[in-house]
């Protein structure tokens, strides 16, 4: 069964209340002060019954202008609106206050009913008609159905009733994934022998009985008890509905404007990125830097404005900026919210969260304005781009991403494959995925730390791949080894890194010999050729100066001496031992210690050695005295 929540909007004491008990049958002007006041204070909910399998919910959402923030709270959440207009007042105030503000939270559908039509002469109806088209020209409601009704006297309330149901099967509803549910409550109370009730709007995904749920900001959790739907018993809530829900958490502990949702599902934030739209309606100006009243879902709180390229919005005037908030607050990408001014308190201005915990910007940089430009109206793949783009230094898993984006997890899956096709998203570890300049950023870190070590070491043929992984995590801020490690594997995947075992190495990297250098090897070079077969050892070596041991590394990495038990011996001469040993093994199918050393013309220690280093590295096998070939 599809749900759709129709909502009103409209001027106080123009017939909403009234209009909505003709077509739902129910008052709901329900509390004791509404019913004296004759005006609705706190939002009032119904079902609009019908047989078209659609779960319609009716909010009747409060006109005056001391309660317009009980009107955001009924209005958040809302498929179809209906604009009400007095045939006998025309538009006014609040009538158009209203109006900007549906428009500011994404109401894309709706129906302008003019009403109380009993009460004015016939002709005087095309007037307020006219002058309504006037100000919903080039809105959601310019070409919306625009139908006079009396509730009085039930003229065209079924033609009303028949537009609502058919733009109701027009609508899809908001996604079902249990990942995405979010509930803002508007309302908490107790019942006696149940406890605590909390009651809202199922902005989207689903809720079952026995769920646990978090509050946040809070963050404490708590069971679902039981579930109410339009005031029958239900097993689970789906995104669309009115809800209430039995919690086990105490009254006390749950305020108006929390909201419940999927333990970890929702990022706490104390600043987010935004598009501003100023209302046509309203006569203030916003300053860069002022202090305003935020209400978003069914909450609200103060923040300070920070304008991107302006220093102020004019009516009408659209900008882009950054919400500092005052305390950390729930929310996801593409959230609409209403600015107020902070004192007074009036409705100025609507916008949509563009970024949740973002870095703070220049705000005279031009590139700022063209990237939330680009953030308000890119397609999923772009914006998940930019989101791992700015996730260097964070890290957040693919998960976390997903909840800050608001991305089901097919719709994740499917951004996030069309990236790495491209190439611009990267694996690092499970569950995390990083760009494409995020890994080239981390590479170049890691060529620096190289060519740091290897100015200070110039002979060395690698780094040690421990300091490596410190020097990388500091650079990087890696706080997971996990991370660091992913970093390095992957270089290692992509060829740029060589493994060494305990030494890492760029590829293609290859030791430079300064001219002092170049005559230490020549000096260590000759002095091993004169030594032979008969190796020379580290005391023969130090005559080649200082620094000695560093030339020697470097000889023997590169191949040109090969290290013994006693000594190091050129290649040339270890070449032409091996050389031999070969030629006798084949010749006489063993070889005899005694018989090497005769061939070689030097003492039993020295060959011992080289025929050691032969057996070591795998051209000979020691067997019964003798040697084989391995």
């Amino acid at each position: 069964m599809k749900n759709v929540i129709v909502g009103t909007a409209g001027h106080v004491d123009h017939g909403k209340t009234t209009l909505l008990k003709a077509l739902t049958g129910v008052d709901l002007d329900t509390l004791k002060e509404e019913q004296k006041r004759g005006i609705t204070i706190n939002p009032g909910y119904s079902t609009l019954e019908n047989d078209r399998n659609i779960d319609i919910g009716i909010i009747d959402v409060p006109g005056h202008e001391k309660f317009v923030h009980n009107m955001l709270t009924g209005i958040g959440g809302v498929d179809l609106v209906l604009l009400l207009v007095s045939a006998e007042e025309g538009i006014m105030p609040q009538t158009r206050e209203h109006f900007e503000i549906v428009k500011a939270l994404g109401s894309d559908k709706g129906i302008v009913v003019i009403t109380k039509t009993d009460l004015v002469d016939p002709e005087f109806v095309p007037m307020v008609e006219e002058e309504v088209k006037a100000m919903v020209k080039g809105s959601f409601l310019e070409d919306a159905p625009m139908i006079p009704v009396s509730a009085y006297t039930g003229d065209n309330i079924e033609k009303l009733r028949t537009t609502i149901l058919d733009m109701a099967e027009t609508i899809d509803g908001p996604p079902r994934d249990k990942s995405l549910a979010r509930l803002p409550v508007d309302r908490v109370f107790t019942i006696a022998g149940h406890g605590t009730v909390v009651t809202g709007t199922l902005v989207e995904g689903s809720i079952e009985k026995g769920d646990v749920l978090s509050l946040y900001p809070s963050l404490k959790e708590t069971t679902v008890r039981s579930i109410q739907v339009h005031s029958k018993e239900a097993d689970a809530a789906y995104g669309g509905q009115r809800v209430a829900l039995n919690v086990t958490l105490k009254k006390e502990d749950i305020a108006i404007g929390d909201v419940l949702a999927p333990p970890n599902a929702l990022p706490l934030t104390e600043q987010v990125d935004v598009s501003i739209t100023m209302f046509q309606s309203t006569e203030k100006i916003l300053l860069n830097s002022s202090r305003v009243h935020v209400n978003y879902g069914s909450g609200e709180v103060i923040a300070r404005v920070i304008l991107f390229g302006n220093d102020e919005l004019h009516p009408e005037e659209k900008g882009y900026g950054q919400l500092r908030f005052e305390e950390a607050i729930p929310l996801r990408k593409d959230d609409p919210f209403v600015l107020r001014f902070f004192s007074p308190v009036e409705s100025m201005a609507g916008g949509k969260v563009l970024e949740v915990k973002p870095k703070r910007h220049k705000r005279r940089d031009p590139a700022v304005v063209e990237e939330l430009a680009k953030k308000e109206t890119g397609d999923d793949t772009t914006i998940l781009a930019m989101a791992l783009a700015e996730n260097r230094y964070r890290y957040d898993s693919d998960e976390a991403l997903a909840h800050r984006l608001g991305f089901t997890p097919t719709r994740f899956a499917d951004a996030l494959g069309a990236l790495q096709k491209e190439g611009v998203a990267i694996p690092l570890i499970e569950g995390v995925t990083v760009h494409k300049d995020t890994v080239d950023g981390a590479f170049l870190s890691v060529q620096n730390i190289l060519a740091r070590y290897h100015e200070d070491f110039p002979l060395e043929t690698g780094m040690p791949k421990q300091s490596l992984r410190h020097q990388l995590a500091q650079v990087e801020h890696l706080d997971d080894d996990r991370l660091t490690d992913g970093f390095i594997q992957l270089f290692f995947a992509m060829r740029k890194l060589v493994d060494h075992g305990l030494r890492v190495e760029e590829t293609g990297f290859t030791a430079t010999l300064t001219p002092e250098q170049e005559k230490q090897w020549d000096a260590a070079e000759k002095i091993a050729l004169n030594a032979g077969f008969e190796f020379a050892n580290d005391d023969d070596f130090k005559r080649v100066g200082k620094k000695y041991d560093q030339i020697l590394k470097f000889m023997t990495e590169s191949g040109t001496l090969v290290t013994l038990a006693n000594g190091r011996i050129h290649k040339d001469y270890f070449d032409k031992a091996v050389a031999l040993a070969m030629d006798m093994i084949e010749k006489d199918g063993a070889l005899k210690l005694a018989d090497f050393r005769n061939a070689i013309d030097t003492s039993r220690k020295y060959a011992v050695d080289i025929l050691d280093k032969m057996d070591e590295m795998g051209y000979t096998l020691f067997k019964d005295g003798v040697r084989v070939k391995a």
